[in-house]
């Protein structure tokens, strides 16, 4: 909350309204999901913008001028289990219903984004199979008994049908394993090692031409693949179904030496994602990019990752240290052993969109009542977007149907993220959607008005928040129950998005400011990056952690007003030893205003509020928080700070 002094920002906001400079409100549509699901992706009345802001609201602030990643899409893997139960199980008069209502923008929830396994996953039906089980190819790496026979029936007309109510999916190709004569252990199964690669280094050409004839059967039955991983989950070996191991340096030697001038030498332009696998390694594409052809390769789109362990944080440490390679997260599945979806998904979705993700893909597409069919030893407690009863074909939406929809329906392919914050209990995205048409008469003025807002909020905390969100110069409030989420959408208001000054609001220093509101990071070293983090203090969000000395966030445009005189910094240490926290002012090394001390709280999420005297801090400043003086194993974790 604000203190009762009203800052600068919000005095000139005001006198500005009262100029009468408002020519007409903003209203914005409102869609909502309860934490009950009573309520499910549900529209609500519309709110409008008025003219300035209050002083006594948490803000959810949004800059147009900070743009950061595209988003390509949200959606789900056709898996084979999901690809029967749709083309076989739901009736015929019904499937176009279905299909709408998941690829449809204007229908359905606009699912736009495909990952499609090459061959079985563990949610497939029995028996095993891949693209190539004639282990008399192991001899010709030109494969002639290559085939995707098995995918005509169910999933390549599915596809088919998607592509053609959604023209901008994109597709991702990915071998859960390589076919089982290729491996050492001669099967599709994992093993028991996840040290070395299970691909025998003998049919690493088979391999890529594997790859290559993949992309040119979808082709040529008329799905484009616009991306491939190699393996699923490299580090992981189940030995309940499909998988195979690929350490790093396995995988960049097969990228580099095999895969890439396949994939050129048949002029293919698919595009490769590394990794595919959890947020908890980011050593593993470290290593990968590491090369200097690979990090220089064109060819090379980014990382895949899932949700399963780590913070998304990862993908920030990726994008700072290669910038020319995107983030995508693939696989992100719902299931029995989440205690709540609805937080989970908003959480994580948010989460991931602050952490550059230009994707978010669940699991599943489809699973019958009882979570398959799927391979025995495979994933039994998983969740599908939709339940498909095996027995009558009834369709029903599950609850990641609409929190992925709070995404999915709104926010299209083409749009940027924009920055916006955090507030206490209060997590947010920020979009600008593309053109709603194409070859727009008329100057810059009306392509912007052509371009629809939209921002995601969910309320992170136990009590009902009331906030408002500010937007070059224009605000409205809103009412979120606990732990519900709301996608808000509106035009531009060209009246106000005109001021230069309203693109990138000035945050009142006497406000709290969540640590997880930076506008960027930086003093990376080998040891790694500041990351945000799930946060266990009140109102829950995101925490900054995996600090070191030397690591800083930057906050631009705090309103410091006349002068403020100390800081209250809410903080968490579990390292055993004390660090420090340093506010500077214009860089990371410039004008010290002031340092508090981070003592041992006992805990990386035992929080204790401290405070240090301000000196020098006035008028609208850049803010860099720096971490110093504690071990580099970390020197304590930041959930937000207020000056007073």
């Amino acid at each position: 909350m604000l203190s009762g002094r009203v800052s600068s920002t919000f005095a000139a906001l005001c006198l500005w309204a009262a100029s009468g400079a408002l020519a007409s409100a903003q209203v914005v549509s409102v869609w909502l999901t309860t934490d009950d699901q009573q309520t499910l992706m549900a529209p609500r009345p519309t709110v409008s913008f008025t003219p300035g802001a209050s002083s006594q609201l948490p803000s959810i602030f949004i800059s147009e001028s900070q743009a950061e990643q595209t988003i390509e899409g949200f959606g789900a893997s056709m898996t084979d289990s999901a690809a029967y139960l749709l083309n076989e199980k739901v009736p015929p008069a019904a499937l176009g219903g279905v299909m709408q209502s998941l690829f449809s923008h204007s229908q359905g929830i606009g699912v736009s984004f495909l990952r499609n396994p090459m061959g079985s996953s563990d949610i497939a039906r029995p028996p095993v199979y891949s693209y190539d089980d004639t282990s008399a190819d192991s001899t010709n790496a030109s494969l002639p008994n290559f085939s995707v026979t098995h995918d005509t029936a169910d999933i390549l007309p599915l596809l088919l049908q998607a592509k053609t109510i959604n023209p901008q999916i994109k597709m991702l190709g990915t071998p859960w394993s390589p076919p089982a004569w290729m491996k050492g252990n001669d099967s599709m199964y994992g093993g028991t090692s996840a040290t070395a690669s299970q691909l025998l280094p003998a049919q690493y050409t088979a391999f890529a031409n594997y790859l290559v004839k993949y992309v040119q059967a979808y082709q040529a039955a008329g799905v484009p693949v616009d991306y491939l991983t190699i393996q699923n989950e490299p580090l992981n070996v189940p030995t309940g179904y499909p998988g195979s191991s690929m350490p790093a340096t396995d995988q960049l030697d097969i990228l580099k030496a095999y895969v890439l001038p396949a994939l050129a030498t048949a002029n293919i332009n698919t595009k490769i994602l590394v990794y595919d696998h959890n947020w908890d390694t980011p050593s593993y594409p470290e290593t990968v990019f590491g090369d200097a052809t690979l990090a220089a390769s064109s060819q090379i789109a980014g990382v895949a990752w899932h949700w399963y362990g780590g913070p998304p944080g990862a993908m920030t440490t990726l994008h700072n240290l290669f910038p020319q390679f995107n983030q995508y997260v693939t696989e992100a599945s719902g299931g029995t052993w989440i205690a709540d979806e609805v937080r989970t998904d908003f959480e994580m979705i948010i989460h991931s969109m602050r952490n550059w993700s230009r994707s978010y893909v669940k699991w599943s597409l489809a699973l019958d009542q009882n979570r398959g069919p799927f391979i025995p030893g495979g994933c039994n407690d998983c969740s599908g977007l939709i339940t498909v009863n095996s027995s009558t074909g009834a369709v029903t939406n599950n609850i990641d149907y609409y929190t992925l929809g709070h995404f999915s329906k709104f926010v299209l392919p083409g749009a940027v993220r924009v920055w916006s914050n955090n507030a206490p209990g209060l997590i947010s995205a920020a979009f600008i959607n593309p053109l709603r048409h194409s070859g727009i008469a008329g100057a810059d003025r009306s392509e912007a008005r052509d371009r629809p807002r939209v921002l995601v909020v969910y309320n992170d905390s136990a009590a009902t928040q009331k906030f408002q969100v500010v937007s070059n110069g224009t605000s409205f409030q809103y009412s979120l129950p606990s732990y519900a989420g709301a996608t808000f959408q509106w035009d531009a208001n060209l009246e106000y998005s005109c001021r230069p000054e309203c693109w990138t609001p000035a945050i009142p220093a006497t406000a709290q400011i969540q640590a997880s509101s930076y506008n960027q990071l930086g003093g990376y070293n080998s040891a790694g990056e500041l990351q945000t983090e799930p946060c266990t203090d009140t109102d829950n969000g995101f925490d900054l952690g995996y600090s070191a000395p030397g690591y800083w966030a930057e906050y631009r445009n705090i309103d410091f007003g006349s002068g403020v005189h100390s800081v209250s910094v809410r903080v968490a240490n579990g390292s055993g030893s004390t660090g420090t926290l340093e506010f500077h002012s214009g860089g990371p090394t410039g004008p010290l205003l002031a340092q508090a001390t981070i003592p041992n709280t006992g805990g990386w999420q035992t929080w204790q509020t401290v405070t240090a005297t301000v000196s020098g801090a006035a008028g609208v400043q850049n803010l860099f928080v720096v971490f110093q003086n504690g071990p580099s194993s970390g020197t304590g974790n930041l959930n937000w700070f207020q000056f007073q």
